[in-house]
């Protein structure tokens, strides 16, 4: 009976969370291949949360429920490591050693399959109604504890190492709250596998249901989650072949600058690009610097270069410069092709409309 409530409000979340973003859909971006690592997550998590609830329901013979009971604690193992990797990850971007957590995630999760699959590794028993399963292979209850106990760790030493690295703040601090859900249903669980105690899985669950309510809370309220979880635009400026600015943007101040507030080595940078601007093909490319990445698009046909100065390239940032080269272009074409004498670059204002039009997911809370 609990079980099946606690499935039930679970769908509710999943449905609710599918509907909004089905109709939403157009508020959120992220890359095809980040896309698929979230489903997988996210498919994990739902064959888990679903299993573990059924397996404990009598109304399955003993050998069927011990099948769920096993494939629960298989998804648990892929979705908090997922979690875990993909978060730890995204926050170490630029670390020497930012694959180590996920290395030793993998190594921890292999021993712990290695005892897995040992036969006899549990005794069933029926108490009020519920199966309960007591752990007779103490290698894999020892794994599991270790890895969920490392998981746990290492997420909260990175999110808060690493806290800086958010370029939304109030992500990071939605993160805060997510990670202490996170860290509870965890704790939780491993406290109901080591003694199974009806108090510890009802907790479990609570837990359990409020981190995964609260995160499709984030997912509603922050479309620009799998954007920007730690990149940062820091620059726009669009330059004329002729060496003429004509509209910079600043990211991080949200205001409009000028060429005498840009620095001389990106000065420099921009002149030999736009030196051999009529011998290159309309494309995306980037400098990669030490820290930064610079994205550039040209458009041969009416002579300027938009130069975007970012954390990091991605796909995302080279479709959303598409989108407005697309614009900007039809909407001053005139006046691009009629540029000269002296120009007034007012003309082309209306390039802030476009950068919170296309770079919306980018323009964050400080």
């Amino acid at each position: 009976m609990i079980a099946s409530i606690f499935v039930s409000i679970y769908v509710t979340f999943i449905i609710a969370g599918l509907i909004y973003v089905i109709f939403k859909r157009e508020k959120y971006l992220i890359e095809k291949g980040f896309l698929i690592i979230i489903l997988i997550y996210f498919l994990s998590e739902i064959t888990y949360f679903t299993l573990f609830n059924l397996s404990a329901e009598n109304f399955f013979e003993i050998p069927i429920a011990l099948l769920l009971w096993y494939i629960s604690i298989i998804a648990r193992i892929i979705s908090i490591g997922m979690f875990a990797a993909i978060h730890n990850l995204e926050l170490n971007k630029d670390s020497r050693v930012r694959l180590f957590p996920a290395l030793l995630y993998i190594f921890l999760g292999g021993i712990f399959l290695s005892f897995l699959f040992m036969t006899d590794s549990f005794t069933v028993i029926s108490i009020r109604n519920e199966y309960y399963y007591f752990f007779t292979n103490y290698g894999l209850l020892i794994s599991i504890n270790l890895y969920c106990i490392s998981i746990v760790f290492i997420t909260w030493l990175i999110q808060i190492k690493e806290y800086n690295n958010y370029a939304d703040k109030k992500l990071g601090r939605y993160y805060d709250v997510f990670i202490i859900f996170f860290s509870l249903n965890i704790i939780f669980y491993c406290l109901f596998i080591i003694s199974p105690n009806f108090s510890f899985k009802i907790l479990h669950s609570v837990f359990y249901l409020l981190g995964f309510g609260y995160y499709v809370y984030i997912v509603i309220n922050k479309p620009n989650l799998f954007a920007v979880f730690t990149n940062k635009i820091y620059d726009f400026i669009i330059f004329h072949r002729s060496g003429i600015l004509l509209y910079s943007y600043n990211f991080q101040t949200r205001e409009e600058i000028d060429e005498s507030l840009l620095k001389g080595s990106i000065l420099i940078g921009i002149g030999h690009i736009l030196a051999n601007l009529s011998n290159l093909k309309a494309q995306v490319t980037h400098i990669k610097m030490e820290k930064l990445a610079v994205v550039f698009n040209f458009n041969t046909q009416l002579g300027y270069v938009i130069l975007l100065i970012a954390k990091h390239k991605n796909k995302i940032l080279e479709n959303s410069i598409e989108s407005f080269d697309k614009e900007f272009s039809v909407l001053n074409m005139d006046s691009l092709k009629n540029l000269s004498g002296l120009i007034d670059v007012s003309q082309f204002k209306n390039a802030k409309a476009l950068i919170q039009q296309y770079f919306r997911h980018f323009i964050t809370e400080k």
